[in-house]
């Protein structure tokens, strides 16, 4: 990286120097500058010299030295870590059971034979007095009350709708009478010719009407008479007597008696022990190491050379006034318009100059 910074340090350089004339860049082109063409000052008046360009321009080689940069392949040396297996022995721990002998303190369980006492109730028949409870029937007079219902008859008024049959006089209109079915099928002439005309009758027709009347009538209503009595009464009543009785009692009695009992007893024994013991081994292990080895590998570098060119430089040459031309003929009147300027002379490989 350093020799790269180098390098465009130098390049920098390089193509500063070639850019410095003001007219010249960098490839060889002209720059276009304010001075390269005078600018006419005023129109001129009639008679005055045209204007000319100041300067001409011309293009000249010129050896010059460049930089650029090249490519190369150089040999350096690298350290590379790499990782190697070796052997190597180590030593390690292992628990291994080793069986001895032991005296330990055992506890056993035995059983011996003791007395001993205990109370036990039992039933005894003793005579006791206590009191006891008798029924006995018992008859008395209880006095009773009674109640009777005793009808009684009264008079009372009621009102009695009857239904009664009275005369009326009507008045009907009567139809004649029609010709009977064997007249009608025997096709005889019918003698009364026209038909009669209906009859008006009178009669008397009897019709049903609702009459009322009050009447007198016998209720019997019901009164309720309180009546008293004795009657006699038996009953069962409870009598607590004293009696001399058998009378089954516990007793608490104390007995004795032999029972088994277990006990333990300390006992020492040899018995075996497995006791875990650390016993060292040896062995064989593989281990990786970094080593470091160095190698020579091909590296493509940058850097910058010097060499020479050819480019066109600009060169300008001043130029002659030219000579004021003359007047066609004197200026009578004013001109109506100022003469405009004489154009400048074209520059090689210019455009048109500034104004």
């Amino acid at each position: 990286m350093k020799r790269r910074a180098m390098a465009f340090v130098v390049l920098g350089a390089a193509v500063g120097l070639l850019a410095s004339p003001a007219s010249v860049s960098a490839f060889g082109r002209k720059k276009a500058a304010a001075d390269d063409c005078a600018p006419c000052a005023a129109p001129a008046p009639c008679g005055a010299a045209p204007c000319a360009p100041a300067y001409t321009v011309s293009y000249v080689d010129q050896k010059v030295t460049a930089y650029k940069t090249e490519n190369y392949t150089q040999d350096v040396k690298v350290v590379e870590y790499t990782q190697v297996a070796s052997k190597e022995d180590y030593k390690y721990l292992v628990c291994v059971p080793v069986a001895k002998k032991q005296k330990v303190t055992v506890y056993e369980t035995r059983t011996k034979e003791e007395g001993f006492k205990y109370t036990v109730n039992e039933l005894v028949a003793v005579k006791d007095k206590v009191k006891v409870c008798e029924y006995t029937t018992v008859t008395k007079d209880v006095p009773y009350v009674t109640y009777e219902c005793v009808p009684v008859v009264t008079k009372q008024q009621r009102t009695v709708y009857d239904t009664v049959c009275v005369p009326v006089t009507v008045t009907k209109v009567v139809e004649p009478p029609k010709p009977g079915l064997f007249a009608r099928c025997c096709k005889k002439p019918d003698p009364c010719a026209p038909p009669p005309c209906p009859q008006v009758v009178t009669c008397t027709v009897m019709q049903k009407q609702c009459v009322a009347r009050v009447v007198t009538v016998d209720v019997t209503t019901f009164t309720r008479v309180e009546k008293k009595g004795v009657q006699k009464v038996t009953q069962t009543v409870p009598v607590w007597t004293e009696r001399e009785v058998t009378v089954q009692k516990c007793v608490p009695v104390e007995k004795a008696g032999t029972r088994t009992v277990c006990f333990t007893v300390p006992v020492e024994k040899e018995i075996d022990v497995q006791v875990m013991t650390q016993v060292e081994k040896t062995d064989t292990r593989t281990v990786y190491k970094t080593v470091p080895v160095e190698k020579v590998v091909k590296q493509t570098l940058c850097r910058v050379v010097p060499y020479e060119t050819t480019v066109k430089v600009a060169v300008r040459t001043p130029v002659p006034a030219p000579a004021p031309a003359p007047c066609a003929a004197p200026c009578e009147t004013p001109c109506a318009a100022p003469c405009a300027p004489a154009p400048c002379a074209p520059a090689p490989k210019r455009g048109c100059c500034r104004k």
